[in-house]
């Protein structure tokens, strides 16, 4: 962002739950929220940027723990405050668990690292964790002979329940190539993290955020395809209109040339012309037509004097009014004199010129056959 004049400042914070508080409190401009973190009435007051990268849902327990009893004993599910500790409480809630249901179960709300430690301690037997494969620490989630990634037969259900949530494959040896970790596929969920931002944050930095993360996410992961994001898919919060028109058209052809807020402006502007100018095109395009018919008349609407005056010549016989005649055709004269048109046309008046000295010359051999009689 600073090749744009943009300073960006980093802020540490719980999680998903307090960057949606902070930002309807105005105090952040953007934020990293977990998918299933938010509320309606939240999402009715943000607007989402992009989603940006699967965070799996990995279910870890003790491997001397009865997995039978997944569903009871103590429970690791992240910090408070945090996207983890919700999406936990509220996948849980679903299968009938919550505090003291079933007999003995407790909530411990500790995460990452500390929850690690707690279950290889065994004050834990189990923990949901709300992650990336990327992190150092998560490797030991599959190494450590003491504890054991869960496959979860429920994948597929629990994404059709939930429209944030994906189901996902963590293929063998994705870990660890070499040892082969994990020795076999891993059905997981995955939710996705989104950019969310205020309506009121100035939508010129809505396309460099994208651009931005495209930069950076373009050749994928370890669970993402190259190009999969930033996508428009997945968000819970509304797109951003800059959001969108980025999506469906690209980025601007403005934004290479110009600074960043004149590039906006000038990408609206387009964007508002562009019907005008739809409609407008029939209108240019009968430009050329009505120049050239405008020029032509002003020698054509001659042809028609000329006529007149030619069928009265001719109508006449014997018995011809030649001062009457002359005068006209010496007005027509005078009148066409004055015509001026853009050489292009220039042999439309010539010919007219030449028809009238025709009519003249024939007018002249008249009157001197009649002195001769």
């Amino acid at each position: 962002m600073k090749e744009h004049g943009i300073e960006l400042e980093l802020v540490t914070t719980a999680g998903s739950a307090e960057n949606i508080r902070l930002l309807l409190d105005n105090k952040i401009d953007v934020a990293l929220v977990q998918s299933g973190n938010m509320s309606d009435a939240q999402a009715a007051q943000l607007v989402s940027i992009a989603t940006v990268f699967y965070e799996p849902v990995l279910i870890v327990e003790r491997a001397d723990w009865n997995s039978d009893h997944i569903q009871g004993g103590r429970i690791a599910i992240g910090l408070p405050g945090s996207g983890g500790n919700i999406l936990a409480r509220e996948l849980l809630r679903d299968q009938g668990v919550r505090e003291g249901v079933p007999a003995g179960t407790r909530f411990i709300e500790v995460g990452s690292e500390q929850a690690v430690e707690a279950l290889r301690a065994g004050q834990v037997d189990s923990g949901i964790f709300v992650t990336s494969l990327d992190l150092p620490w998560v490797d030991s989630l599959f190494t450590d002979p003491n504890l054991r990634v869960t496959h979860l037969a429920l994948a597929e259900a629990f994404s059709r329940h939930y429209r944030y949530l994906q189901r996902i494959v963590i293929p063998a040896g994705l870990i660890n190539l070499r040892d082969e970790i994990p020795p076999n596929d891993i059905e997981v969920i995955a939710t996705t993290a989104s950019l969310v931002t205020r309506p009121n944050v100035h939508s010129a930095l809505i396309p460099l955020l994208i651009a931005s993360a495209r930069e950076q996410l373009y050749q994928g992961g370890l669970l993402a395809d190259p190009g999969q994001f930033p996508s428009a898919h997945g968000v819970e919060a509304p797109l951003a209109d800059a959001a969108l028109q980025y999506f469906e058209r690209g980025p601007s052809f403005f934004y290479r040339w110009l600074p960043y807020q004149y590039a906006h402006a000038a990408t609206r502007i387009s964007i508002i012309l562009l019907p005008f100018l739809t409609l407008l095109y029939p209108l240019l395009r009968s430009v050329g037509p009505t120049y050239r018919w405008l020029n032509q008349r002003r020698v054509y609407r001659w042809y028609s004097v000329l006529e007149r005056v030619e069928k009265e010549i001719d109508a006449s016989g014997e018995v011809v009014n030649f001062e009457r005649i002359q005068k006209e055709l010496e007005k027509v004269d005078n009148e066409i004199r004055n015509v001026h048109v853009p050489p292009r046309f220039g042999a439309n008046l010539f010919a007219l010129r030449t028809h009238h000295r025709l009519l003249v010359e024939r007018l002249e051999k008249l009157r001197e056959n009649g002195s001769a009689s």
